[in-house]
Formats: C-alpha cells, sequence, structure tokens
C-alpha cells in the first residue's frame, strides 16, 4: 500500500479523503495547520515547516487540500489568499518533489468566469472573475505536473466536521426559520465521499494533468433546497427565493464536464437527487 500524506486533513474534503484512502489499507499521514487537530502540524506557508514535515513522513503521494476556500475572505485579504493558496502550494509542491513523492492537487470550478453555457472541459481556458478563482488558478501553475483535480460545490451528510449546505437547509427547517437563498446560479453539487473515492481511484491510476469530477446534475440553491425538504418531508413553503449575493463575483454557471474522469474509467459523483434518494436517513438525522 501507499504513503499519503494530506495537508488540510481536518477539513470537509480532507476528512473523506483519509477515510477513503485508510479504508483501502493505505498508509496516511494527516496534516493539520491546527495545532490542536491531531496528526502532524504543518504550515503550508513555511518552508521550515514543510520540509521538516515531508522530510519525517516521507510520503510517496501528498494530497493537497489545505487553502482558504472562503470567497469573501479571498477577496477581503488578497495577500493572505495568495500566500496560503499559490505560495503554500508551491513549497508543498517543491517538497514533495524533493522526496520523490507524486502531488494531487485539489482546485474549484471557480477558476472559470461562468458567463456562458457551462460545461467546461479541462482543456477550456480558465479566465477567473474573483480572487479566490484567481488564486486557485494561480496554484494550478504552481503545482506544475502533479495531478490536478478541479472540484464543484461539495457537501456532507451530516453536521461534520463543518455543517454544509444540508445540515444548513434541514436544521433551519426543522427550527420554523426560513431558508433564503438563490435561484440563479447553477451548481454541481458533490457529495464528498464520492469526491474522496474518485480521489482513491486516480491515485491508484497515477495519473498527472488536470481531471474535472463533478456529477452531470445540475441545481439552483434553491432547486437543492425543495429536493432536501422532499427527501425528507420537511415543510418546503419555508424556503424562499432571495435576491442573488452581488459580492464577491460569482460564477453563474461554472459547471464541469467531466470527460476524462469517465475515460479513465471512474464513476462520476452521483448527483444530489440520487444521493437524497439513497440517504434519506442521514438526511433526516440533520432535522435537528
Amino acid at each position: 500500500m501507499t504513503r499519503v500524506l494530506i495537508t488540510g486533513a481536518s477539513g470537509l474534503l480532507g476528512t473523506a479523503v483519509r477515510q477513503q484512502l485508510e479504508s483501502a489499507g493505505h498508509t496516511v499521514i494527516p496534516c493539520h495547520h491546527n495545532k490542536n487537530s491531531g496528526g502532524e502540524h504543518l504550515d503550508v506557508t513555511s518552508a521550515e515547516s514543510v520540509a521538516e514535515v515531508f522530510g519525517r513522513a516521507e510520503p510517496e503521494v501528498v494530497v493537497h487540500c489545505a487553502a482558504i476556500p472562503d470567497v469573501a475572505q479571498c477577496e477581503k485579504d488578497p495577500e493572505r489568499a495568495h500566500l496560503v493558496n499559490v505560495v503554500g502550494t508551491e513549497l508543498v509542491t517543491a517538497h514533495a518533489t524533493r522526496v520523490g513523492a507524486r502531488v494531487l492537487h485539489v482546485s474549484t470550478d471557480w477558476v472559470f468566469a461562468g458567463d456562458g453555457d457551462g460545461g467546461y472541459r479541462e482543456t477550456d481556458s480558465p479566465t477567473p472573475a474573483q480572487e479566490y478563482g484567481r488564486s486557485k488558478l494561480a496554484a494550478e501553475k504552481a503545482a506544475g505536473s502533479a495531478l490536478i483535480v478541479r472540484v464543484p460545490l461539495l457537501y456532507g451528510l451530516s453536521a461534520e466536521p463543518r455543517p454544509t449546505w444540508p445540515a444548513q437547509v434541514l436544521t433551519k427547517l426543522a427550527r420554523g426559520e426560513e431558508v433564503r437563498t438563490d435561484d440563479e446560479e447553477i451548481r454541481q453539487p458533490a457529495l464528498v465521499d464520492d469526491v474522496a473515492r474518485c480521489f482513491a481511484e486516480l491515485i491508484s491510476l497515477g495519473v498527472n494533468g488536470i481531471v474535472h469530477i463533478a456529477p452531470a446534475e445540475q441545481h439552483t440553491k434553491l432547486a437543492w433546497s425543495h429536493l432536501l425538504a422532499e427527501a425528507v418531508g420537511a415543510p418546503a413553503e419555508l424556503i424562499r427565493r432571495a435576491p442573488r449575493p452581488e459580492w464577491p463575483t460569482r460564477p453563474l454557471r461554472a459547471t464541469l464536464r467531466a470527460d476524462r474522469l469517465t475515460e479513465l474509467g471512474v464513476r462520476p459523483p452521483r448527483g444530489a437527487a440520487e444521493v437524497a434518494a439513497t440517504h434519506r436517513a442521514q438526511l433526516a438525522d440533520l432535522l435537528t
């Protein structure tokens, strides 16, 4: 089996990837920015920290999940976004190369402006419209010849390690509170467990280059909220249309095609409707 180091291992995606790889028998070295999260403490913005951890861990594969994904935070503090998302990737890639490890770098659908019909292929030229997308595109370039995976909106089926959209919606509905969201942005909600499975399969294939991991199914957050409510019998009348956020700039349709994933023989993530139908019991647990 393979020794895999995961940066950002306490986040939503990092946690799912760790669970997936450990269940497959790989040796996982989880790395966290928070010193109290267990595993290795790793500051991806520090060359000294990265060199020390990588030298001690001697990974064969590095899954680089660590980043600032908060779009508003990136817009407010672009220097910090660049430091973590770009410089962090440069350091992780350089030290992975030094110890002979392959890199899987996590990127985003928001490297595309999303001002057209969507359906972006791996070969399409990115044109990010906000600081988050720009920093992630720069990080892709910093990752060099790594395996670069672009993912869409990720979610989980519990409130841990942080509540994602299903938990936010169903918790509010259970309390009799309104859910207000827009019906304009087209997203491809992807269950983080499915994405982690794709990561594991791509690692085993040893491929490089850019791969899009996304379901074919598309929803606005309003439509997705109704779907979640219907799955568990929650009061959908509390779901209301709200104006789309005006700041920061957000793509209207930065949807991804997963052609290369399919060509590689890897099943894409399931759509939100299939997940809701299959995991009603887990979603019902969020009605607290």
